[in-house]
């Protein structure tokens, strides 16, 4: 009973302080204990705002919503905003009590209802349930004879020496006195009036908490305030107006948002929110004049109108590989985003989600690849024609080539390069004599396959009769559908593969980058490419994998693990590692002492890292740098290349400084590396050996690691920091 009391209590208590950061799109816990305790500066304002926050965390938990998005404060920031609004407004009483209760409870409906409406379109809702119980709050207020309007910010002194006495009335007039009349006497306002504190330590303090939070997020807030600024003394404007409108958080926040959160922070999203400013002061000045009709304060209104928008904008573009980037995987914290973004070597496909693989097994060559010099013209320009070229005569044929069994790409298997359905069929098309093509039928017998609502698979050309899939049919990714051929406009066997946005045999083609295959380079050296488009000419693989590594890689939810560490002939320490799976269905190793936990995905061909949370002294962590991206096979020339995030190579002063840069440049760099020694037992081997590094500035090794994986799934690795520190560590299976 004590312990589902303590849980209990815990949640609430991670739901309530959550929801005091995720005005500023984080969970960031320091910043929201900051902001709790500015909440707090008049006492009335943060019981209000805490009350309207217990009420809608209590309607999310009556009513069974999901515990996970109630801690992330989703639900309940809004209601925060409104009680704190009402605390302002209204003097205490036991009727205003119940109108924040009742505000609250608009705002967590509201919330609820504005957030299904904008989930379809994968659109924040951002403080729009705000403004609409807030609206309401003071649009009934003169119908309320018993509630009386609350002037105690009128007379700040008078708060600040009941909160602190005379010395905290000294500091305060102090900080007004030191930045009055630099603009930053304003920015301080306009911070603290986010949390309806119209004070300047309330925005001092705010701005620490973003200090120590995110360094591009404090960066933005000072370039989106000050732009605004300028933009109302250029226009001719009275720039104190915002000392007692306190319109300047719009700014501040819609800086933040499209400069460093909904957008991966580069130069491109920097420009973007500073152009997106003078709008932004158009809109809020126009918005302020038509609510003032109505005697109400338009708010945040201005800030939710151009995010919005700008937001559905960008994420309609045609072309998502284009900078500025949306966010796709949030980690609440700008920093962070950019340096998982950027560890990704193909991270200018990043929009494209659903993996598209090569539609064959084994080594093939591109043989015309996009905009190619014969038929991949125009609307067609985004296909490929793959063939098999003999490895040591580099002829695609044996013989004279004068027969389709001659070709040494012929009747071999085609697979579904993804899971899907098969849509389009045509199996009856005669295979053409060489040199013959079939215009008249010009895609011969073809198999289209749906991937997603407007992602299609088509491969042509193949082999009369040997279609084995019919429409309808759901495959999997590697299941035969047929055998290359060549019917149809081929004049000699080869394998036509597009990607297209509809079902129609003929479409035009669409622009889609194909997933974790290999390259032979010109010294028969093996290299995986995570996303990329082949090239004519190229000579490419599958990924074949090997079953030890698959099965040292493969684990299951509650899979059990010991992995000991034993630093500089120290004595070994063990930590206890369990496999688990979030709700949102993703899967992490964590590390049950230091409460680490390793964010990761095996799709059967690679084991990648996808992220690292926590303490850095776990042992997890070394086991994190030894084995970041992993391709499951034993090819003994295969080289991986990566990038590696760098958040989790420096520390400071030198990454606090790349933090201030991140929108501008990342003058840090990551290099992951990773090569498979050869081993002696060529026919089922019972273990490999695996060397990985990873590289700072100037190819420096800032670590390294010599793995050894055995049949029986345990791992041996010795490591090297930078510090010539050597540690031993050793995985192991409880389950076995």
């Amino acid at each position: 009973m004590k312990d589902k009391l303590l849980k209990k209590s815990l949640f609430i208590g991670e739901a309530i302080l959550t929801s005091y950061s995720q005005i500023f799109f984080t969970e960031n816990k320091i910043l929201a204990s900051i902001l709790v305790v500015v909440s707090f500066i008049d006492w009335w304002t943060g019981l209000s705002g805490l009350i309207a926050v217990l009420t809608a965390v209590g309607l999310s938990t009556v009513l069974e919503y999901s515990p996970v998005i109630a801690k992330q404060g989703l639900f309940s920031f809004n209601a925060l905003l409104v009680g704190l609004g009402i605390g302002t407004y209204f003097l205490p009483s036991l009727e205003v009590l119940l109108l924040i209760i009742v505000g609250g409870t608009i705002a967590f409906f509201s919330t609820i209802v504005i957030m299904g409406l904008f989930a379809k379109y994968k659109l924040p809702f951002l403080s729009i349930p705000f403004l609409f119980g807030m609206w309401l709050m003071l649009l009934a207020f003169p119908s309320f004879s018993k509630i009386a309007l609350n002037t105690e910010a009128l007379y700040p002194s008078n708060m600040f020496f009941k909160l602190g006495g005379n010395t905290l009335v000294v500091i305060v007039d102090t900080l007004t006195t030191f930045f009055a009349d630099t603009g930053f006497d304003t920015y301080f306002l306009s911070l603290g009036a986010i949390f309806f504190q119209f004070n300047i330590l309330a925005g001092v303090l705010i701005s620490i908490g973003l200090l120590i939070h995110s360094r591009v997020n404090f960066l933005l807030s000072l370039v989106g305030f000050f732009v605004a600024y300028w933009f109302y003394s250029f226009l001719g404007m009275y720039t104190g107006s915002l000392n007692y409108t306190y319109y300047g958080f719009n700014f501040i926040l819609s800086a933040i948002a499209i400069g460093g959160y909904f957008l991966i922070p580069s130069k491109a999203s920097f420009v973007w929110s500073l152009v997106l400013i003078p709008v932004l002061v158009v809109t809020t000045i126009g918005s302020d004049r038509l609510f003032a009709s109505f005697e109400l304060s338009a708010f945040s209104l201005p800030f939710n109108m151009i995010v919005i928008g700008v937001l559905y904008a960008f994420k309609i573009r045609y072309n998502q590989a284009k900078s500025p980037i949306l966010t796709l995987i949030q980690q609440k914290n700008p920093e962070t985003n950019a340096y998982l973004f950027d560890s990704h070597s193909a991270k200018e496909y990043a929009a494209f989600t659903i993996p598209i693989r090569l539609p064959f097994m084994g080594q093939w060559t591109v043989n015309q690849g996009h905009d190619g010099a014969y038929t991949h013209k125009f609307f067609f320009k985004y296909a490929w024609d793959f063939i098999i070229k003999d490895a040591i005569s580099g002829k695609e044929f044996q013989g004279e080539g004068l027969l389709t069994s001659d070709y040494y790409c012929f009747d071999k298997p085609v697979i579904a390069p993804a899971m899907g359905t098969v849509v389009a069929v045509v199996n009856t098309i005669e295979d053409n004599e060489i040199g013959v093509a079939n215009t008249l039928q010009n895609w011969g017998n073809t198999v289209v396959i749906q991937h997603d609502m407007y992602l299609f698979s088509k491969v042509s050309h193949l082999k009369k009769g040997s279609i084995t899939v019919h429409i309808g049919d759901v495959v999997v990714e590697g299941q035969g559908i047929g055998k290359c051929g060549n019917s149809g406009r081929s004049p000699y066997p080869h394998l036509h593969f597009q990607l297209q946005s509809t079902s129609k045999i003929g479409d035009q083609t669409t622009f889609w980058p194909l997933f974790e295959y290999i390259v032979k380079d010109d010294n028969s050296s093996l290299n995986l490419v995570e996303k990329g488009i082949p090239k004519e000419g190229e000579t490419i693989a599958t990924i074949s994998t090997v079953t030890l590594l698959q099965n040292a890689f493969k684990w299951n939810p509650g899979d059990e693990f010991e992995l000991r560490i034993m630093k500089d002939a120290e004595k070994e320490v063990s930590y206890s590692i369990i496999n688990e799976v979030d709700s949102y269905n993703q899967s992490y190793l964590h590390c049950l002492k230091t409460n680490a936990k390793l964010y990761y995905e095996n799709n059967g061909k690679t084991f990648s890292s996808l992220n690292y949370l926590g303490s850095k002294r776990s042992a997890l962590f070394y086991f994190y740098r030894s084995f970041y991206k992993v391709v499951l096979s034993d090819q003994t020339n295969l080289l991986i290349k990566t990038r590696f995030p760098v958040h989790h190579l420096y520390r400071f002063p030198l990454l606090t400084i790349q933090d201030f840069l991140v929108p501008l440049v990342l003058f840090l760099k990551g290099k992951y590396q990773l090569s498979y020694k050869e081993t002696e037992q060529t026919f089922s081997p019972q273990n490999m050996e695996l060397q990985s590094k990873i590289e700072g500035n100037k190819n420096r090794v800032l670590f390294s690691a010599n793995s050894v994986v055995f049949k029986n799934k345990t791992i041996h690795i010795e490591c090297k920091t930078s510090k010539n520190s050597k540690i031993k560590l050793k995985w192991e299976n409880n389950l076995q």
